[in-house]
């Protein structure tokens, strides 16, 4: 992979919209959007509007009749906001398929955790499977032990960086860089919560009851697609302060790492990359025997 600064590196400011999908990046093989949180990326329903594809091009996109088809490399829950990126030929997803298959992308999240994190960095390896109860078809389960019940678990790892300690509504929160090495179902929201720490305004992982917050506070904010010809660094605006809603609420605690400009971000995203823990309080979570 080229050095980062040889990368194309595209920002574009963020559209105060509250269902604006802004294009980040655009050529004749990809649309790379920031997706707004509580969208749906398809619907087979005709009438179901909030979709990604309804707002880039037409309802049925997402279907290989379509006469604008569309194909997703890559998926971001209802309730993430952030980078998605979309091919516009089957070519074209098969290319970045195979780096996110191959696990040679980068993707990197903020979020927001309920409580103060004991640790600075975290290695989080607990594997991931579905939620066998009826009530919970759509839920994923970390196996934390031996007596796990998660359904056909597959391996799953997360890093995690601590950026700054704050409160929400007198609450403890605090931001976090995550960074997932693989990309399971919800993996990012069932590690934080694996680890004692849900992720601010997820209503599924806490049991239907972090429901005051109004959205669920996980972005993908940087996308590292390492192509031969054009490798591309995308980033998006920092999603969080530039809420009032949110920033309203916020009182500031211990800052570890700057991170709300984009070059501050990219700062962060090395700090977790090191393989190196010295001199940082580090843990790692893992299945013990």
């Amino acid at each position: 992979m080229k050095h980062f600064s040889e990368h194309v590196l595209i920002f574009r400011g963020f559209i105060a919209s509250n269902m604006a999908v802004v294009k980040l990046f655009e050529n004749d093989d990809f649309i790379i959007i920031n997706k707004p949180h509580d969208m749906y990326i398809n619907s087979d329903n005709e009438n179901e509007k909030n979709t990604v594809t309804c707002h880039i091009a037409s309802h049925d996109s997402h279907l290989s009749g379509s006469s604008n088809p569309l194909y997703f490399v890559q998926r971001l829950d209802y309730s993430t906001s952030g980078i998605l990126c979309i091919a516009k030929n089957k070519t074209a997803a098969a290319r970045a398929g195979r780096l996110f298959e191959k696990r040679l992308t980068r993707k990197y999240y903020l979020a927001v955790l309920r409580g103060h994190v004991g640790f600075e960095l975290a290695d989080i390896h607990y594997a991931v499977g579905a939620d066998p109860s009826p009530q919970s078809s759509h839920k994923m389960l970390p196996v934390v032990s031996s007596a796990s019940i998660s359904e056909e678990p597959r391996s799953a790892h997360t890093r995690l960086l601590v950026l700054e300690t704050g409160s929400y509504c007198e609450d403890p929160v605090t931001v976090v860089l995550l960074k997932p090495i693989t990309g399971r179902r919800h993996q990012l929201r069932v590690h934080c919560s694996a680890v004692g720490h849900t992720i601010l305004g997820d209503y599924t992982y806490t049991d239907r009851v972090d429901s005051a917050p109004h959205r669920m506070f996980l972005h993908a904010t940087r996308l590292i697609l390492p192509f031969q010809q054009e490798p591309l660094d995308i980033q998006t605006p920092e999603p969080f302060f530039s809420d009032t809603e949110f920033s309203s609420k916020w009182k500031p605690g211990k800052g570890y790492y700057k991170y709300k400009t984009p070059e501050d971000f990219v700062t962060a995203c090395d700090v977790i990359d090191r393989d190196y823990t010295v001199g940082i309080k580090y843990e790692e979570f893992c299945l013990k025997n």
